[in-house]
């Protein structure tokens, strides 16, 4: 775990900014790397987490539209081959329900809040023939407080200086993500 921290340490001091756009554009788009690793760990680094807010918006949103496009492409296409995009039928079930009873916003509370794997929303979205301008933008909205958010938490705990803490604190939020996605599906 503690190599995984410190690869995307490295990513984050050498790209800066880039690197960012990078990371969340591939955790949006196509790998099975949590954002929150990415945004966790560039506030650890110590940069802004407002700048980090806008950049990780920016590339999370940006990697939203390859799900959007792999959603759009159609169910049959998502049966085939929607493993290889950890894509599970019942989430997209899950997803179209959600759509049905809270509409548009559901993009908006997909990305604001941590740990909801919002692939899936961003799948839904395509498969839902959700007009793809409006998609990106509501995405973006709810993108930016989610990477400010968690960054920060990051920023904080690198304050302390104290490498216990922040490993403790780094598996807490890799441990998260399956803890709510099972109480959401409850």
């Amino acid at each position: 775990m503690l190599e995984l921290i410190n690869f995307i340490q490295e990513i984050v001091k050498n790209y800066s900014f880039g690197g960012i756009v990078l990371g969340t554009f591939l955790s949006s788009s196509i790998l099975p790397i949590p954002s929150e690793a990415i945004l966790v760990s560039a506030g650890l680094v110590g940069i802004s987490p407002l700048l980090i807010g806008i950049f990780g918006g920016i590339g999370s949103s940006l990697g939203s539209l390859v799900g959007y496009q792999i959603g759009k492409s159609g169910n049959l296409f998502l049966k085939k081959y929607g493993k290889y995009f950890l894509v599970d039928p019942k989430n997209l079930k899950f997803v179209e329900n959600w759509f049905k009873k809270w509409g548009d916003v559901s993009i908006l509370i997909g990305r604001i809040v941590p740990f909801i794997p919002y692939k899936i929303f961003s799948i839904g979205s395509g498969l839902g023939k959700m007009n793809m301008k409006k998609f990106f933008i509501l995405t973006l909205i709810g993108s930016i407080p989610r990477c400010f958010l968690l960054s920060s938490f990051g920023f904080l705990v690198s304050l302390s200086k104290n490498i216990y803490l922040t490993i403790a604190c780094f598996l807490t939020f890799l441990a998260l993500p399956p803890l709510i996605e099972k109480t959401i599906k409850k």
